[in-house]
């Protein structure tokens, strides 16, 4: 301890501040305690001397930590705009993050310049339609709504998430109009990360464009869902996330370069700092780009002040300016992972390299792969209690992506220096980098292919304790084993660890139930549609939600491997996205399709799915029918194409599902200004129109069809208010309705033989 106090006192001074701006957000101390202990402590730096001192010096900083996260805590709190819920006022904004765009809202946060009349400065979370999505940067001029966040669902807790940045309000927007773009040291931010985005989509498109600008910017924005998953899946989603490998990366290159072009040392080392800045403005406040970003320019200032490097110093100054800031920092898994990384690189990585010191590896191979193992080791547990799951095979995907790293950062960097002065040089740059993104992406989507790429918490802790045990007996065996142990020790690990993953592999996969008659079943989507219809030997899905409902996946864990038909009922994302997935992970035997005028890339990549997959496309319109295994299908609109501008609700598949004296009504987005021109009868099962939408010809049509069950199909605390007020309330006064809604119930299962109705759900 002595040893420790001595060398790295420092250090251990600052982690004291730390400590006591991450206690903060569990313990509030009165002013006055704080004050008695901030006075004790500053009279025993004066009693004590020595290693004593430092301990009272640790505490005197350890109370001024619990007054500051106090100060911070109380300001992030304050809300002007919270006594404003539920107003409408133009207001002026700034965007501050990134543009997230989501099936029903642009999600931006930004911070408020003007409510109303009246000036105010806080950040918020904006919410925009569907459409063009501001640049970071911007000036807004728009009308909003002041709401409260979301309440906690789907395991998330929007609205803590969002006050741990100091966010308390949502603002729904509508048409907005940039006005301008902020300035300042931010504004140059702003404009470096345009330049970059700008010469990097000279060179490069799609995918590819966005993992070169998920690399160097940390946006994976522009990235499709699946393609996140399979990062994620694959333990490489932190190279979308700027760690501290980009800033050590851009380090070296500027020093590299500075050093071919003869340079004193100084002027490299001012070099260094001044790129990390600029880098560090470009990418905006994370944990990880402003730790590394800290520690980076320490290093160069130590150097030129002819001062020694301790990098445990550089570690905590990186956490103390994160939580000087922002105490909640420490609650965020980037921070946690971030540090606890690190702090494992430091620890055990050297222990590893010496280990493999004896073993014909390559220096550097050897370097990655203690990297990628003690990384992953030690972040597994912060993933699991925050995620649920961890990826299995981070270690092989980190040390095959390795190499392609540093040249998709470099590319991608140089691009941006080229392009004001050679355009084609910065295409040039832009799309080797894009070839190396590539590779990145070939190796997320094999290594999430693999069985079992994630693991629960239960499988995480068997294979841990499994592992615990293959040590012990290698401990206790070591005078006998000798050298051999740690080769003894790699390959049973191994082999425990490829066990686990094959039994989880080959684990009895869900079997599909035959239903006795028919089964009906609301698959839980979200802010969508799809509805399995089930027969003892048919099943016809008619829609596929969203993409991330992932509707592919959740009929294979209910067992379903094929299906005797797929309805496209029309032409929009919250129906028919899931379905190019469904098609190609599926054996489908036909695709129904209204074949409308109006289409979207989801309606053609399921089609251009069908036509890889050699599946037959049927067009189906008004009058059609389709029979299989007991089931009847009649389509009763739309009578024709329709219009390429006209919107596709008014001319979606409308369908009844007849199964014995069951009749299923399903409407898709069509309401009461379509359906009440068919020639409609009473029903046993409704699906109400446009996910509970207002529709002021419900009470009418469902005095026509008395409905038995009604589901309304809808996402948790969506941003359309679905079901509406109104529409609870025709379905209420209907007699003998049982309504039923997936946002609250989840899946829905309805059963009938023929006559009877059986309903359970799986919330």
């Amino acid at each position: 301890m002595r040893r420790v106090v001595e060398q790295h006192w420092p250090s251990l001074l600052v982690g004291a501040a730390c400590a006591g701006l991450a206690a903060s957000n569990t313990m509030s101390v009165a002013g006055p305690a704080l004050a008695l202990a901030g006075c004790l402590a500053l009279a025993a730096v004066g009693l004590f001397a020595d290693r004593a001192r430092v301990v009272a010096i640790g505490c005197a900083l350890l109370v001024a930590g619990l007054w500051w996260g106090g100060l911070r805590l109380d300001a992030m709190a304050s809300s002007a705009l919270s006594h404003e819920i539920g107003e409408t006022a133009s207001a002026e904004l700034v965007v501050v993050g990134p543009a997230r765009t989501t099936s029903w809202a642009v999600r931006v946060q930004a911070e408020v310049r003007r409510f109303g009349e009246s000036r105010v400065r806080e950040r918020v979370l904006l919410l925009l339609p569907v459409g063009r999505s501001p640049p970071r940067g911007a000036i807004l001029e728009t009308v909003v709504r002041v709401t409260e966040p979301r309440e906690p669902g789907d395991g998330f807790d929007e609205r803590a998430w969002l006050a741990r940045q100091g966010i308390h309000v949502v603002l729904r927007g509508g048409t907005w109009r940039q006005t301008g773009s902020r300035e300042g040291i931010a504004g140059v931010g702003d404009r470096l990360r345009d330049r970059v985005e700008r010469a990097v989509g000279r060179g490069v498109a799609g995918v590819h464009r966005g993992l070169v600008l998920g690399v160097v910017l940390g946006e994976d924005e522009g990235l499709p869902e699946r393609t996140r998953d399979d990062f994620r899946a694959s333990g490489l989603y932190h190279l979308l996330a700027v760690s501290g490998q980009n800033v050590m990366f851009l380090a070296v290159g500027i020093y590299g370069l500075s050093w071919l072009l003869r340079l004193p040392r100084a002027a490299r080392e001012l070099a260094t700092v001044g790129g990390i800045g600029l880098y560090v403005l470009a990418v905006g406040w994370q944990p990880s780009v402003v730790r590394a970003g800290v520690a980076g320019a320490l290093a160069s200032l130590a150097w030129l002040a002819a001062r020694p490097h301790d990098r445990w110093h550089f570690l905590a100054l990186g956490a103390l300016v994160l939580l000087v800031w922002s105490p909640t920092s420490v609650l965020e898994p980037g921070f946690q992972l971030s540090f606890a990384a690190v702090a494992g690189i430091f620890v055990v990585v050297p222990r590893v390299r010496d280990r493999l010191s004896g073993y014909p590896l390559p220096t550097r191979l050897a370097e990655v792969l203690g990297v990628a193992v003690v990384c992953g080791v030690v972040t597994a547990p912060i993933v699991l209690l925050h995620f649920g799951q961890a990826p299995l095979y981070t270690v092989p995907a980190n040390v095959l992506a390795e190499p392609a790293v540093p040249l998709v950062l470099g590319l991608g960097l140089l691009a941006g220096v080229a392009d004001p002065f050679a355009p084609g040089v910065a295409a040039a740059l832009a799309w080797l980098a894009g070839w190396a993104a590539a590779w990145l992406e070939l190796v997320a989507r094999l290594v999430a292919s693999l069985p079992s790429a994630q693991i629960g918490a239960k499988t995480a802790l068997a294979g841990a304790l499994a592992l615990t045990a293959v040590w012990l007996a290698l401990s206790r065996s070591a005078p006998r084993l000798g050298a051999r142990r740690t080769v003894l020790g790699v390959i049973l690990g191994g082999a425990v660890v490829v066990a686990i993953a094959g039994w989880w592999a080959v684990r009895p996969a869900p079997t599909w139930h035959q239903p006795a008659g028919l089964r009906v079943t609301f698959l839980d989507v979200g802010q969508g549609d799809s509805v399995l219809l089930e027969t003892p030997s048919a099943r016809v899905l008619v829609d596929q939600g969203p993409p991330e409902a992932d509707v592919a996946g959740q009929l294979a864990r209910m067992g379903v491997r094929s299906l005797s038909a797929l309805v496209l009922t029309h032409p929009q994302r919250d129906h028919v996205g899931g379905a190019g997935d469904v098609i190609r992970q599926l054996r489908v035997g036909a695709v129904l399709d209204p074949g409308l005028a109006a289409t979207g890339p989801e309606r053609e990549e399921a089609v251009a799915a069908a036509n890889e997959r050699g599946v037959p496309i049927r067009v189906v319109r008004a009058g059609s029918e389709f029979k299989v295994g007991g089931l009847r299908l009649r389509a009763l609109w739309p009578p024709d194409p329709g219009a390429p501008s006209e919107d596709p609700n008014l001319n979606a598949l409308v369908v009844v599902a007849t199964y014995g004296q069951t009749d299923v009504l399903l409407p898709a987005d069509a309401e009461s200004d379509v359906t009440a021109r068919l020639p409609l009868g009473g029903i046993e099962i409704l699906k109400v129109a446009h996910h509970g939408s207002a529709d002021p010809g419900l009470d009418d049509e469902l005095r026509v069809l008395r409905p038995r069950i009604a589901v309304i199909s809808c996402g948790r605390n969506n941003d359309y208010g679905h079901p509406r007020a109104e529409t609870l309330a025709a379905l209420a006064a209907s007699p003998g309705i049982a309504v039923y809604r997936t946002d609250l119930d989840g899946r829905v299962v309805v059963e009938s033989d023929g006559l009877q109705l059986r309903v359970r759900t799986h919330g």
